[in-house]
């Protein structure tokens, strides 16, 4: 036979390698008739199996629900995660003992030194005496560190029986509810777990005893409700609400309300306690731009209130007040108050006087070339100049901060930060306040605009056409990282 025929599908059987190679070493004991009988019955059997299975509709639905059956699903998943739990409950109470062992030494030792002090008070009511913190520090320890050992145990359990309540859900949506709330059981044995809210009385351990029943109730109630019992559907977690919008301005505000009524008249008593505040406040009133936004609490306001509050002290107290503003930080709160209190009387008696002197003394005794000195001045730092500047001279102030500069270059992004100007950005067709920007409108006369030009230069690359007032907004945009 040729070898095209012999390897043809016609002349070819399927059989194991044992068998092939007996009928080819005892070709006649297998005749071709035998084999082609063998290759009918095994095409004959293919046949059969790749048939459809003749079934009714009755019998298909019948195959379905029991597809879908407790048995079927739910059972294997469901036992599996009972065991999870079981070694969960018992990994959590086997861990417990250890924590409570040391309570219950806790409270040998408190009923220990309670009998042999005996004391009593004025009404005779027995007084008792408490173990040292010496004494106890040992037990609270260990207490902790069995605390720490039970998260290791409890935590990879409590993991595991995640795994199978996993499983579980994706069996059917209708248990959801209850393996929710199995999954809020498990979080709050782990806490309660790793927690000691109790003293030394171990049987004031109630949070965990309510989380190990609450788990067992949990995973009872999923079971049955996988087999279609009846059970109650557990309530879903609070929903936490949003939270108010809260003004970071508030108390602040509301200070300022109580000390208005002094600002509009003048026989209210001097409140000390209460100017104290309002001066304190200052600091806070500090990091306000001084905007139209903010014009009624901002820092000039907030200082004018105080210097209000103040109004009808006695003189020793108001020469006092101004010693003690003067020391107040940031140093544009000082000024602030400073100043307001200089303009009192038409600056004409002691007090106003006195507080325009401890200004000058404030502007002489700082070292603006300190970085410390002008830390918190970032957002008033301009009107603060010009109190300094209508106190001395526009000359002394740009001298001053144009040596500070020769003495301290890396100053150079704090004095064009603080000193720069406030300008509100509105919507243009609401007129709303959207946000605020700083610039510089024009060159303050007390700014050492050339020391600043000498040192911008290693800081921009390119100065051509940029006049003055271009350079320091420049400057700016580069402090406040809005361009390279």
């Amino acid at each position: 036979m040729p070898a095209e025929e012999n390897r043809a599908f016609d002349n070819l059987i399927l059989l194991c390698i044992e068998h092939s190679y007996e009928i080819d070493e005892t070709p006649d004991l297998f005749p071709a008739d035998m084999l082609r009988q063998w290759k009918s019955a095994q095409i004959a059997e293919y046949d059969h199996l790749q048939r459809n299975w003749p079934i009714s509709e009755d019998e298909a639905t019948e195959v379905l629900v029991v597809s879908e059956s407790f048995d079927a699903l739910h059972a294997p998943s469901t036992v599996e995660l009972v065991r999870r739990v079981e070694a969960l409950r018992l990994a959590a109470e086997r861990t417990r003992g250890v924590a409570r062992s040391w309570a219950r030494r806790w409270q040998q030792l408190r009923e220990q030194v309670r009998s042999s002090f005996n004391m009593w008070d004025e009404d005779g009511n027995p007084v008792y005496a408490e173990p040292s913190e010496m004494e106890v520090r040992p037990i609270k320890e260990g207490i902790q560190s069995a605390l720490t050992a039970a998260l290791d145990e409890v935590g990879p359990a409590a993991e595991a029986t995640r795994i199978e309540l996993a499983a579980v859900r994706v069996t059917g949506t209708r248990v959801a509810p209850w393996c929710d709330a199995m999954d809020r059981a498990i979080t709050e044995l782990i806490d309660t777990a790793s927690t000691w809210a109790g003293d030394s009385d171990p049987t004031s351990d109630t949070a965990f005893d309510n989380a190990l029943e609450e788990l067992g109730r949990s995973v009872t109630d999923l079971v049955r409700a996988s087999r279609g019992e009846q059970v109650e559907v557990p309530e879903p977690p609070p929903v936490a609400s949003e939270p108010e919008e809260v003004d970071p301005l508030a108390e602040h505000r509301k200070l300022l309300d109580e000390a208005r009524p002094f600002h509009r008249v003048g026989h209210r008593p001097y409140d000390p306690e209460l100017r104290e505040r309002v001066a304190e406040a200052t600091a806070n009133a500090a990091a306000i731009p001084p905007t139209a936004h903010f014009l009624a609490i901002d820092l000039d306001t907030t200082a004018a209130l105080a210097i209000a509050v103040a109004g009808n002290a006695t003189e020793d107290d108001q020469l006092d007040l101004a010693e003690r503003d003067r020391q107040r930080l940031p140093i544009c709160s000082a000024v602030a108050l400073l100043q307001e209190a200089g303009r009192r009387s038409d600056g004409q008696d002691a007090p106003a006087v006195a507080a325009r002197q401890n200004l000058r003394r404030l502007w002489a005794e700082t070292d603006w070339a300190s970085t410390a000195s002008w830390v918190g001045n970032d957002v008033n730092g301009q009107s603060m100049m010009w109190a300094f500047a209508r106190a001395t001279s526009d000359a002394e102030v740009r001298n001053r901060l144009a040596h500070a500069l020769e003495t301290a270059p890396q100053l150079l992004t704090s004095l064009v930060i603080s000193c720069a100007g406030w300008a509100e950005q509105l919507d243009s067709q609401t007129w709303n306040l959207i946000g605020f920007d700083r610039n510089y409108r024009e060159i303050p006369p007390w700014l050492p605009i050339e020391a600043v030009k000498t040192l911008a230069a290693d800081i921009l690359a390119d100065q051509q056409g940029l006049d003055d007032t271009d350079i320091l907004n420049a400057l700016l945009r580069h402090t406040l990282g809005e361009a390279g």
